[in-house]
């Protein structure tokens, strides 16, 4: 994707860089994702449903917008660089590990739904294929895909390199929302007409709670928007604040449509057709097409699996290379080959989702439900606010460093060093480097630090305002009630789903 160039195009790039942003988000959160939604649907009713994943979508809509919000003033070209702008190595720390256990538990997932697809294809249509072929809910099948199509995809440099994996990806998606429409309409929605998928709600916390948490899941967009911004333009303060926008704009219209439209008619046509009583926790073992059409759902949805498993995996190895950067100082212990160190850091990813996959076959109900109400509550809900606060309250980190006594002499040096060059700000005014963020796109997507420029004049500030003047109902309402709201929801919910799923079964 070009760069962004002033008065060259700049308006169609732009949309170019929302469009290429919109494939790879709807590749990478709507995969695995969809399979629970239609038993989500079926266990609270159509009406309760509709306004919980509406609820959850505005909400994700709000706190992506946060995120990006504290990015573009702080200079952040990640999550995690927020984290550390914001509150320091430990809140980095925090962050970085809540990142990677909710992509790893969403990997495991993704995995063993994989196997479920592809076993259920088979032994419905091939009654008599060897055991090995199906056994423990395709394992051969996950060993298959994810060696053969998952890892050589993981190797690829960028996340955005599968853009036009992305597109395909969604044609396969939107088919099958368009089969269980049409056979739902087709049947004349049974389930719904007959009351197993109740009309309004199912007065069941325990089913509420549960839904809420499954379609929490369905929206885990911030872990992979993220690690995106730092491969789109960031040349300058004013690109990486467009290329912010860019990506607010692309996460709105994939939440409210290729992903959150698409989760609704699939949850309520899926639940009008076999209500709770018959949808199963993965819609691929219901029965949507006769014969052998089932067979060929199965195995387009099991490769859509497969092509939709690695930007996850790519966005983990954006936290897991750092980490390996920490351990191994020096590139990797003098490693200079790239495809080299990616291999590495996919050996440590890739291979163990696998194994812990492989020990637990046909539990993906369970791990998506687990990862939903822990990692998601934490990387969707609370930390998105908590860096909102702390940066609207003026408690950053980056707002708080003390003035450096050195900083005339330092500001000296860095002057005559870049030749009086005005095109490289510092400091803490309008428009600069903040706290010394490199603006450029690296080798492999992410920032080159080796070029990065110390702020002499400290505190570093935020590069734009973040706290923009509104009317005083106004800021207490967007800027203090509604983040409130936010987490408490999500917080309850979460917190309500992990009694559930350890409580002892009767």
């Amino acid at each position: 994707m070009a760069f962004m160039v002033k008065g060259l195009g700049e308006k169609d790039t732009s949309w170019r860089q929302v469009m290429m942003a919109v494939c790879i988000l709807t590749l990478g959160t709507v995969g695995n994702a969809i399979l629970p939604i239609p038993y989500a649907f079926a266990i609270s009713g159509a009406v309760a449903s509709t306004l919980i994943i509406v609820g959850v979508a505005l909400s994700n809509v709000y706190t992506c917008r946060l995120l990006l919000k504290g990015a573009a003033c702080t200079g952040a070209p990640d999550y995690e660089h927020l984290a550390f702008a914001v509150g320091g190595f430990w809140t980095r720390t925090w962050t970085e590990v809540w990142i990677v256990l909710l992509l790893v538990g969403t990997n495991i997932g993704a995995i063993i739904q994989m196997g479920e697809a592809f076993g259920f294809a088979v032994v419905n249509q091939w009654p008599d294929a060897p055991n090995w072929l199906w056994d423990r809910s395709g394992t051969a099948a996950m060993l298959f895909f994810t060696l053969a199509i998952i890892f050589p995809l993981c190797m690829l440099p960028q996340m955005r390199r599968l853009e036009m994996v992305g597109a395909f990806g969604s044609i396969i998606l939107w088919v099958l929302a368009g089969i269980v429409l049409f056979k739902a309409a087709l049947d004349g929605m049974p389930a719904l007409a007959s009351g197993d998928f109740p009309h309004v709600s199912s007065g069941n916390l325990t089913s509420v709670s549960e839904t809420f948490s499954l379609l929490c899941f369905a929206f885990y967009h911030q872990v992979m928007m993220m690690p995106l911004l730092s491969e789109m333009p960031r040349v300058t303060p004013e690109a990486a604040r467009r290329s912010a926008e860019d990506l607010n704009k692309a996460s709105a219209i994939t939440i409210l449509l290729t992903s959150g439209l698409t989760y609704w008619i699939t949850g309520f046509f899926g639940a009008s057709m076999y209500g709770a009583t018959n949808v199963s926790d993965n819609l691929l073992e219901n029965t949507w097409l006769p014969g052998v059409g089932t067979f060929i759902l199965n195995l387009f949805v099991t490769l859509y699996l497969c092509i939709s498993i690695p930007p996850i995996f790519v966005a983990t190895n954006h936290t897991v290379k750092s980490w390996l950067r920490m351990l191994f100082p020096r590139a990797f212990g003098g490693i200079t080959r790239p495809w080299v160190k990616r291999l590495i850091t996919n050996l440590c990813t890739v291979l163990p989702c696998l194994g812990v996959a492989l020990a637990v076959p046909g539990e993906s109900g369970t791990v998506l439900s687990f990862t939903g109400a822990t990692g998601v509550a934490m990387c969707s809900y609370i930390l998105p606010v908590a860096f909102h606060f702390m940066l609207y309250f003026g408690k950053a980190r980056c707002m708080r460093l003390r003035l450096d006594p050195n900083a005339a002499a330092v500001a000296g040096q860095l002057e005559a060093a870049t030749g009086g060059d005005k095109s490289v700000s510092v400091g803490g005014g309008d428009k600069s480097v903040g706290s010394g963020t490199e603006y450029s796109n690296g080798g492999e997507g992410t920032p080159d630090f080796s070029q990065t420029l110390q702020d002499p004049l400290m505190p570093p500030g935020l590069m734009f305002r973040y706290r923009k003047p509104r009317h005083q109902l106004v800021m207490i309402g967007y800027e203090i009630v509604l983040p409130i709201l936010v987490v408490g929801l999500g917080g309850f919910f979460s917190i309500s789903t992990l009694i559930l799923l350890f409580q002892p079964s009767e």
